[in-house]
């Protein structure tokens, strides 16, 4: 832990420069994208997230978590002297509003927008700011396209390691575990379940495992896996394990049916099953693995760490609950991340800010050091994942994981290695 990292632990939330707008609809005048006062006084983050909506279990906490970091590092002098402005507007789980918001959030000046933790509702936002040239960082999208540079371009990050690492590692751990056949059960709802599920797949049989089926189902609120669950049943012999790429709630609940019909083979699923929301939905189902960005808080037997404990307790004082889920972590290492990289850097333009951003080097987080962003890939770099076990409706830790491989399957994701 550095230096800068113990001066921002328990500072009081207390006289941070924040300014919050709470309704998406709002908008005020300013100077056009990229125009911001990041050379100035101040730099100015607009957060686009949903604090309504279905996607609000995923916005709101690491948003939270972000606006707690911005507190600290305020108090502690900001970046460079200069303090963070935050302004904030639901977007309410829409992508269309996320396209409004953005577009408002360029007319108003801002030096980086951060936008939901999906790719698919960051979509919008993202194609606004590269056409602007601004930065833009979703809080936690999984789905590579949103790093890759082509898809959306060069001013898209993400403060998440992908699906693409999540899905590998969720393979390459149950590989180690001696599990050789498995059945991929794919959300198709959002193309983070799909990337996930493609890069499990690929991880899998790559190490020498084999998909033994697959089948999907459309996701949602209220689903029925009544129909895949027969499809398993009428398997010649039971998979080793089955694979849910799936997220909240529509995950937890297909899990659910799946333990319900009698079905006791191991689950593992990415992480967006992390958190309270999948713990109340099975029960006391187990057998349950998955991957996490940390184990904390609902999440029992991971070992110390000063500093993730400080996030906790700061967290909590902060928000008046703990974290439901290890998202929550994303959002403030993101504000770490942003510190790290612009200070001592040019923060004169969209593109200056771009490329301080990928070319910071290692961040300290309070789950250790990492790296974000590279000139070729807008993510987290060399994330060693948290396994995760659920045993009679509880969460405990079971080891930090690295993905044996990340596998080339031809998408154009710059981040994977074959």
């Amino acid at each position: 832990m550095n230096g800068n990292m113990r001066g921002l632990r328990g500072v009081a939330a207390a006289g941070a420069a924040l300014l919050l707008v709470a309704t998406a609809g709002c908008s005020s005048s300013g100077s056009g994208g990229g125009e911001g006062d990041a050379g100035g006084e101040e730099i100015t983050i607009g957060f686009a997230l949903s604090q309504s909506g279905n996607m609000a279990g995923f916005d709101a906490e690491p948003g939270a978590a972000a606006q707690l970091a911005v507190e600290q590092i305020n108090a502690d002098g900001g970046i460079e002297g200069k303090q963070i402005r935050v302004i904030q507007k639901d977007v309410a789980s829409d992508p269309e509003t996320v396209g409004v918001v953005a577009q408002e959030f360029l007319q108003e000046g801002v030096d980086l927008i951060v936008t939901p933790c999906d790719f698919d509702l960051s979509s919008p936002a993202l194609i606004a700011a590269q056409s602007a040239e601004v930065p833009a960082i979703s809080i936690c999208a999984g789905d590579p396209k949103t790093a890759d540079l082509t898809t959306i371009g060069d001013f898209s990050f993400t403060a998440n390691a992908g699906s693409d690492v999540e899905g590998s590692t969720g393979a390459s751990w149950a590989f180690d575990q001696g599990w050789e056949n498995a059945y991929l059960l794919q959300d198709e709802s959002i193309e983070y379940t799909k990337s996930a599920g493609a890069y499990f797949a690929g991880a899998f049989e790559a190490l020498g495992g084999t998909i033994v089926g697959t089948d999907s189902f459309p996701g949602g609120d209220n689903i029925d896996v009544s129909a895949q669950i027969s499809s398993i049943k009428a398997l010649p012999e039971e998979p080793d394990f089955i694979y849910v790429a799936s997220w909240n709630p529509a995950g937890a609940t297909a899990m659910k049916q799946i333990r319900e019909a009698g079905i006791d083979v191991p689950l593992v699923g990415p992480n967006a099953l992390d958190g309270q929301t999948l713990l109340d939905i099975l029960g006391g189902a187990s057998d349950v693995y998955y991957t996490a960005f940390a184990c904390y808080e609902y999440c029992s037997g991971a070992a110390t760490q000063e500093d993730l404990d400080a996030f906790v307790a700061d967290f909590t004082e902060s928000s008046g609950s703990g974290p439901s889920s290890s998202y929550a972590l994303l959002g403030y290492n993101m504000m770490l991340a942003i510190q790290n990289a612009l200070t001592g850097a040019d923060t004169e333009s969209g593109a200056s800010l771009r490329d301080a951003l990928q070319s910071a080097g290692p961040v300290d987080t309070p789950i250790g050091e990492m790296t974000y962003f590279s000139d070729t890939c807008h993510k987290i770099i060399d994330f060693p994942m948290s396994i995760v076990n659920v045993t009679d409706g509880s969460a405990s830790f079971v080891e930090q994981h690295t993905a044996a491989i990340v596998p080339d399957l031809g998408d154009g994701n710059p981040c994977s290695a074959s």
